[in-house]
């Protein structure tokens, strides 16, 4: 028998603007090729192109919203935090020819091994770590923050995240991404970057972290996001909450937007 949304979270999407709507959609597939290719193209970065192709990595095409946020160089030190399975870091790899110094980070052993492979495959030039986002070491000019989360933006895997969706789970995974934003500030450079990302919609797991994140440091900064794909602003409350007003500059990303996934994106600088 099929899963259902969850009464309360979708009383939650409503606060939002949403209905069960969104669930009813499937995200589009997209691949890289720096070869022009007879297929159409994603409009927000000229190398993606949709595909249902199996013989190479397709994604997502909103996972290159927050690669793209992040501007990365060739010369940048970069860190994946949360890099399993290595979608992302291919993206950084691919974003600066493969030459850029990135660290492809995760916590937890067995997706470290997808990642290593993903890696291997698709020769990403990365040093893969398994380390504790909230304690690693180093210095990095460009953090991305991909964080675990209720994936409620996930509408290609719904009956997964409906059957382990709870708000008890959302606050613990609020108070997981606290810990990880603030670890990851500390650890970024003066005048880097940090672009945190998340594919929920839970208020409490992304404006509310970056609230967080500019209340305990006054050297974080939002930024503008430079990516041309259309999107909601952040909201400003929640819940009885009022949320700095330069969390605005953050990105909700629909699925009736692009017909992609759910994303939250933001780019904080470190002044």
């Amino acid at each position: 028998m099929a899963i259902t949304i969850p009464d309360k979270l979708l009383e939650r999407l409503r606060l939002l603007g949403l209905d069960e709507s969104i669930y009813a959609r499937r995200s589009c597939k997209c691949m890289l090729s720096r070869e022009e290719l007879q297929l159409p193209k994603v409009p927000w970065y000229g190398h993606a192109y949709y595909t249902d192709a199996k013989d190479t990595l397709v994604f997502d095409p909103v996972s290159l919203v927050p690669c793209l946020a992040l501007e990365p160089k060739e010369d940048d030190c970069i860190l994946d935090m949360c890099a399993a399975p290595g979608t992302k870091t291919f993206i950084l790899s691919f974003l600066t020819g493969n030459t850029a110094n990135i660290t492809a980070n995760d916590v937890n052993l067995r997706r470290v091994m997808r990642l290593r492979a993903n890696a291997e495959k698709y020769g990403i030039n990365c040093t893969i770590t398994s380390e504790s986002g909230r304690t690693i070491k180093g210095n990095f000019s460009k953090i991305l923050l991909d964080a675990p989360c209720s994936g409620e933006g996930m509408i290609n895997k719904k009956e997964k995240v409906f059957a382990s969706w709870s708000e008890k789970r959302i606050r613990f995974l609020a108070k997981k991404q606290k810990k990880l934003i603030k670890h990851a500030f500390e650890i970024l450079e003066p005048g880097g970057v940090l672009v945190y990302s998340t594919c929920t919609f839970a208020p409490e797991e992304n404006e509310g972290i970056i609230d967080f994140l500019l209340n305990k440091f006054d050297t974080a900064m939002t930024e503008e996001i430079n990516v041309n794909i259309n999107h909601a602003s952040a909201i400003t409350s929640w819940d009885g909450t009022e949320f700095r007003p330069d969390v605005k500059k953050c990105m909700r990303i629909y699925p009736h937007h692009n017909n992609t996934g759910g994303f939250f994106v933001a780019r904080v600088r470190k002044e």
